[in-house]
């Protein structure tokens, strides 16, 4: 993960510098499963946003009770764990008693200067190490108590306020999401590990072997892609909430609050397909076929729901042009499925935006077919596909190799249960491309379902 810019200044932070500067965090929590890298980039920007001298972020194993700092600044890491561990160490130059206090209470502690502060004037490290300006939030996470966020200034009283404790706390709450899906994976991960492990000890065979092999590297690809997939609106959505109920004074103004509530939709909608995606392959997976619950559906109203949305994917670029074109001759209703339909254009959008890295327009074009159908054509201006490749593009955990797309994540499930889903409403789908021509996907469905 590139480190991000320090463009951060240490003045008093305007209304905007504060909500730009908690997003920006989110975001970088949001970035990487590696937490410690993640966790110390972050304190280092909180740390320069507010004007501390110190920091560090302290994590708790519920289990065994040991604490240990994550991410550590201007104070020695090992020296740090000694004094939270040793009473009679003093040798990090903090209070372990104002610690244990937000560890104990859960409570937040804001000091304008430590050593006047009738709650710690009296302790000998506060006094010993002439603590002043002192910020100490709690971590908790479904009522678990993860850590703390501690920052200090010794050389300056009156540091902190209010205002700071509401965007650390805003932080935190972002921080603990993030440590708990980090850990929440690499249970999963480790679980799948040992899993793979026994299996292996069972196979006698060296092409037994060999195949076991090739399904658990599938298995951990897709797990680990899908616990990122889904981790990543999640974190979002749950920022976007804590930035909201932050927000107590109401510096946000209608349109950045409507942004963030399109947001929130487009992710919760995002969470929503992948969910259905991953029900349906299974039950195709156990031989069960899928139905579908046929109504009347608005396509025009559904595709620019869709396009709209996927301004708001993680993958989509400020070059990236999302163009519905619905021709006006082309019928608004059909008689379908809507969640499936939604599942269907919502992955080709997503491959569309994914597989254009460098940007340029994703065309959605809608125009009547013969034979009572219409027929929706999803085009980008991508990687393309050779005409071998797109002759495998439809099979089961199906991924093209190539080295400008080796790093762009999938399932090799989409396109798969795409056409089952395409073909169950009685309709095809077909793909065009050509290496660095980009590709288009023509979907030709019955207005009426039975035609």
């Amino acid at each position: 993960m590139n480190a991000p810019s320090n463009a951060l200044n240490n003045s008093t932070a305007t209304g905007n510098d504060y909500l730009a500067t908690l997003l920006k965090l989110g975001q970088q929590l949001n970035s990487s499963l590696e937490l410690s890298q993640v966790l110390d980039i972050a304190i280092k920007q909180v740390i320069a946003f507010v004007g501390a001298e110190r920091g560090f972020v302290l994590l708790v194993d519920v289990e065994t009770g040991r604490v240990w700092g994550e991410a550590v600044h201007n104070i020695d890491r090992e020296v740090l764990e000694v004094t939270l561990s040793d009473s009679d160490a003093h040798t990090a130059e903090i209070s372990r008693s104002l610690v244990e206090s937000v560890l104990q209470t859960r409570q937040a502690v804001l000091s304008m200067n430590a050593m006047e502060d009738p709650r710690f004037a009296n302790r000998q490290s506060v006094q010993f190490h002439n603590l002043r300006s002192v910020l100490c939030v709690p971590l908790v996470a479904q009522g678990r108590l993860l850590g703390i966020i501690y920052l200090d200034n010794r050389l300056k009283s009156g540091v902190f306020d209010e205002r700071q404790l509401t965007m650390l706390t805003a932080f935190a709450n972002q921080a603990s999401i993030a440590i708990e899906n980090a850990r929440l994976y690499d249970n999963l991960r480790r679980s799948l590990e040992e899993r793979m492990a026994l299996q292996d000890a069972l196979v006698q065979q060296e092409t037994q072997r060999l195949a076991l092999e090739e399904a658990s590297r599938l298995k951990s690809d897709f797990i680990g892609y899908v616990a990122h997939e889904l981790r990543n609106p999640l974190t979002t959505i749950r920022g976007y909430v804590q930035t909201i109920l932050a927000d107590t004074d109401k510096t946000l103004d209608d349109g950045t609050l409507q942004e963030f509530h399109e947001a929130i939709e487009a992710d919760s909608d995002r969470l929503l397909d992948m969910i259905n995606e991953l029900l349906d392959t299974s039950r195709l997976e156990a031989g069960r076929s899928l139905t579908l619950a046929v109504k009347d559906v608005n396509l025009k109203q559904l595709l620019e729901k869709l396009v709209r949305r996927h301004r708001y994917y993680k993958y989509t670029k400020p070059d990236h042009s999302l163009v519905l074109d619905y021709q006006p001759d082309a019928v608004d209703t059909i008689c379908a499925d809507e969640d499936k339909l939604s599942q269907v254009f919502s992955n080709l959008l997503s491959n569309a935006i994914k597989y254009s890295p460098e940007g340029g327009e994703i065309r959605v074009a809608v125009l009547p077919d013969v034979d009572s159908c219409l027929q929706v054509r999803v085009q980008d201006r991508g990687v393309g596909l050779t005409a071998e490749q797109c002759s495998r593009l439809f099979r089961q955990y199906e991924r093209i190799e190539r080295d400008e797309i080796k790093n762009i994540p999938g399932t090799g499930l989409g396109l798969y249960l795409v056409k089952h889903l395409v073909e169950l409403h009685g309709g095809t789908i077909t793909v065009q491309s050509s290496p660095g021509e980009g590709a288009l996907f023509i979907v030709k469905l019955p207005v009426s379902q039975g035609n």
